[in-house]
């Protein structure tokens, strides 16, 4: 039954369920941004346990994640649009998981410039969180969700940084163990990510089926030598004419404007 004249239509689709792929999301975004062992990076890579110098961590592992983040935003962008959003989602957090991995046991200078490609990697997928929720949600809805992701990951640097900062300078902590809490945290965020829905649509490579525009005309009826055609699934205006009249010609044919 049709409803009144004015009502705005019921919503159906994914814009009915903004709230679990928006929450599931934010919950990603804030675990993985908990990383209490990432303000002490520096100082954790120069203890005597990895056997690195200054040198080395400054002019050989630090580049290795800016050219790395730098050749792999392009293509982690197209990535990220054909394979709408979720399987890039995961490889971020896969790929920070791997980083905090080796940030615990790896040993070496190759070992540790491996952990940066793989942390260009996790910077550069980025992309993915910040975009995914657009594809589920309705229009209306865009500065809601973008609020509460950005807040999400906000509040877990802050959460993370604060955290650190306290265990190491109040309790005493080591920094293998806040890479430790770095490393769970993240892994969490990664089994979150597993119950993310699987997005329909992208912006470029996958479109929303759209219905056609007036590309059929229906021949209604006929009248007074004039031909009465209607436009299917298209609504009418209140104050348009619902009827094109076409003379025709002695032939049958529309006749021509002069």
């Amino acid at each position: 039954m049709a409803g009144p004249r004015g009502a705005r239509p019921a919503r159906s689709g994914p814009g009915c369920c903004w709230a679990l792929p928006t929450g599931l999301l934010c919950a990603y975004g804030f675990f993985c941004s908990v990383r209490p062992s990432e303000p002490f990076l520096t100082r954790y890579l120069l203890e005597p346990r990895k056997n690195l110098s200054e040198t080395q961590v400054f002019n050989e592992i630090y580049p290795v994640w800016t050219y790395s983040y730098l050749a792999l935003l392009f293509p982690v962008f197209l990535a990220t649009d054909y394979l709408r959003y979720k399987p890039v989602v995961l490889l971020q957090g896969l790929s920070l998981i791997v980083t905090w991995f080796l940030l615990l046991y790896a040993q070496g200078l190759r070992a540790f410039q491996l952990l940066e490609f793989f942390y260009g990697m996790g910077t550069a997928t980025d992309i993915a969180y910040y975009s995914y929720i657009y594809s589920v949600v309705d229009v209306d809805l865009y500065r809601k969700v973008t609020s509460y992701c950005r807040s999400a990951t906000l509040v877990g640097y802050t959460v993370g940084s604060v955290c650190g900062q306290l265990l190491v300078s109040l309790a005493g902590w080591s920094l293998f163990s806040l890479n430790v809490i770095s490393l769970t945290s993240i892994s969490v965020a990664f089994g979150t990510a597993w119950f993310l829905p699987m997005p329909r649509k992208s912006l470029f490579f996958h479109h929303a089926a759209a219905q056609p525009f007036g590309l059929e005309m229906k021949v209604m009826d006929c009248k007074n030598g004039a031909i009465v055609q209607d436009q299917p699934g298209v609504p009418r205006v209140p104050g348009w004419e619902d009827e094109v009249k076409m003379p025709l010609n002695r032939e049958g044919r529309p006749a021509e404007k002069k």
